[in-house]
């Protein structure tokens, strides 16, 4: 009898335990993934926490009506990282069983002038624009027959660790292989050629323009050509 007693207190408590294993199981599968806990390794400049919780919900809308025990985290993370604004991305889950994102934005180096606005980075990777004029990058002025921005991204990070150009590049555009730059505080081109030395060519345009702010004879050219070895050659036509 007492053997009998032990088998159904066994039965029992198998019972319960079982219980409350489908009731987690049912409650889990019932809850959605529909919002994330956003967090930025940066204070973001084209993102926000509502627009990367709208393109989760996008992507993985039929992903995130499964119990959260199933998600593929790594899925969500290589289909966020298709949004091109999104640099790095890496989703978890902390130990309450919610979902935290936390985003890299792709930080924007230059503005590139086609059909639509785009930003392009220091990797030479284009995404889409949204206007933002506070944030006064130069321009590079492409045509649709470019097919890498690698080295003109090179170049303008290079440019832009200067103190003057970082503040002075308007914009950058390409003529028969040479790059030619416009500044916002002087009227003339420069023709600065390819990336080589370019150390020495910066050199000579700051003194250029420094002779051109305090001698009337250096004003009135158009375009001044740094691809000159120890030389600046400048024209008025």
């Amino acid at each position: 009898m007492k053997a009998y007693r032990s088998l159904i207190f066994l039965v029992i408590m198998a019972l319960l335990l079982g219980g409350a294993y489908w009731f987690s199981h049912l409650k889990n599968k019932t809850r959605t993934t529909s919002k994330f806990e956003i967090k930025f390794t940066k204070p973001p400049l084209l993102l926000d926490t509502l627009l990367v919780n709208k393109l989760l919900t996008q992507n993985f809308d039929q992903q995130s009506k499964q119990f959260k025990e199933s998600l593929d985290l790594n899925m969500l993370e290589t289909q966020m990282k298709r949004t091109p604004e999104v640099q790095n991305i890496e989703v978890y889950m902390i130990p309450q069983g919610e979902l935290t994102v936390e985003v890299t934005e792709r930080k924007p180096l230059f503005e590139v002038s086609l059909d639509k606005r785009f930003f392009g980075d220091a990797k030479g990777i284009l995404f889409d624009y949204h206007l933002n004029d506070s944030l006064n990058l130069p321009v590079f002025k492409m045509d649709s027959t470019i097919t890498s921005l690698i080295q003109t991204a090179d170049l303008i990070s290079k440019l832009r660790n200067d103190s003057l150009l970082n503040v002075e590049l308007e914009a950058i555009y390409l003529d028969e292989d040479e790059y030619i730059l416009e500044l916002r505080s002087f009227p003339f081109d420069i023709v600065i050629g390819d990336s080589t030395q370019l150390t020495q060519k910066i050199e000579k345009l700051k003194i250029f323009c420094a002779f051109q702010i305090s001698q009337d004879s250096l004003k009135g050219y158009k375009k001044i050509n740094l691809s000159y070895k120890n030389q600046v050659v400048a024209t008025k036509i």
